[in-house]
């Protein structure tokens, strides 16, 4: 009997998510040559951010000892290249969607036994304000952490954090800029439940801004534990 995903795929074949071309239709989500070119970030792990350290004796990289972040750690799964970077500004501006549960099985394949046996209470997704997400349709990084926790059986918590402010763009501002410009962006959503533990979840970290201004409202409201995941990480060090 002919597999009904084979025939699905025949009939309305999906695209690579890094390359665009229609994609093998056995099962695979994206093609042999473009999954050869992601690079991985490898060990040994900044015990922050997660960033591939540049000395292995080290514990940290440069940027989370140069500004020290409040969330307990990272798990990001590539460096933030092409062809991954293209992919992931479709996923967030060209309503790519569908990409969400190839980033999503990324993340789970790398990190889902040590996020599992964290203990979380939720994952949350970092918030983007209504007018952004008027004008794009939805949140990307709600998509991916609704793939992610469907992956891993944790529930998600769309709503637990909300974007209170529409702020400039990051890629626009250095460091410093960034963590102001972010200060009072989000606050805690109407959520009827407390969470004890988090899983912060963004499509890219780059400096860090983000997810600590999230995690300081998360802390700030009694919650003990916050670690994020990202489909892709900055590479390099910020000056």
């Amino acid at each position: 009997m002919i597999n009904k995903n084979i025939i699905l795929d025949l009939l309305y074949p999906r695209h690579c998510p890094l390359c665009g071309q229609i994609r093998p239709y056995q099962g695979t989500e994206v093609c042999g040559n473009c999954l050869k070119q992601l690079k991985k970030v490898e060990p040994p792990y900044c015990m922050k951010c997660g960033k591939t350290l540049e000395r292995e004796e080290e514990e940290y990289c440069r940027d989370c000892i140069a500004v020290p972040k409040s969330y307990h750690r990272g798990f990001p799964v590539f460096f933030y290249k092409d062809p991954l970077k293209s992919a992931l500004y479709d996923f967030k501006y060209k309503n790519q969607r569908e990409y969400g549960g190839f980033f999503a099985e990324c993340v789970c394949h790398r990190y889902g036994g040590q996020i599992k046996r964290l203990g979380l209470g939720g994952i949350v997704p970092v918030p983007v304000h209504p007018r952004k997400k008027r004008s794009r349709g939805y949140n990307q990084a709600a998509v991916l952490a609704t793939e992610i926790g469907k992956r891993l059986d944790i529930p998600v918590y769309v709503d637990y954090l909300v974007r209170d402010l529409d702020t400039n763009p990051q890629k626009e501002l250095n460091d410093k800029e960034r963590m102001k410009n972010l200060k009072k962006a989000f606050k805690i959503g109407q959520n009827r439940i407390k969470l004890r533990k988090i899983l912060l979840v963004d499509d890219i970290y780059t400096s860090g801004a983000t997810i600590e201004a999230c995690t300081e409202i998360l802390l700030a409201e009694n919650t003990e534990e916050v670690y994020y995941t990202s489909v892709a990480i900055g590479e390099g060090y910020l000056e």
